[in-house]
C-alpha cells in the first residue's frame, strides 16, 4: 500500500476509534516523535529530540548560574591549543 493509501486508512482507523485506541496511538506517536534523530555527537552516536531537550535544559541552567566562558576566556584558551 502507498503512503496515501496508508494515511487514507490510518485516518479512517482514528475517526472511527474508541477512547481506548486513541490513548494506545497517541503513546506509540508520542514515544516516537522522542526519539528521532535531530543530530550527531562529535563521536558520529546520534542525539535524539529527547536528548537534546534536556541538554539544552542544562546549559541553560549553568548559564544562569554563572557556569560560562566569556569570549575573551576561549580566544585565549584557543591560543594554548
Amino acid at each position: 500500500m502507498e503512503v496515501q493509501g496508508l494515511r487514507s486508512e490510518i485516518h479512517d482507523f482514528i475517526n472511527h476509534a474508541d477512547e481506548k485506541f486513541l490513548k494506545m496511538i497517541y503513546k506509540i506517536i508520542k514515544a516516537h516523535k522522542n526519539s528521532i534523530v535531530v543530530g550527531y555527537n562529535a563521536d558520529g552516536s546520534p542525539i535524539t529530540q529527547e536528548e537534546l531537550k534536556v541538554r539544552a535544559k542544562a546549559a541553560s541552567m549553568r548559564v544562569k548560574s554563572g557556569d560560562y566562558l566569556t569570549q575573551e576566556e576561549v580566544e585565549k584558551e584557543i591560543e594554548n591549543w
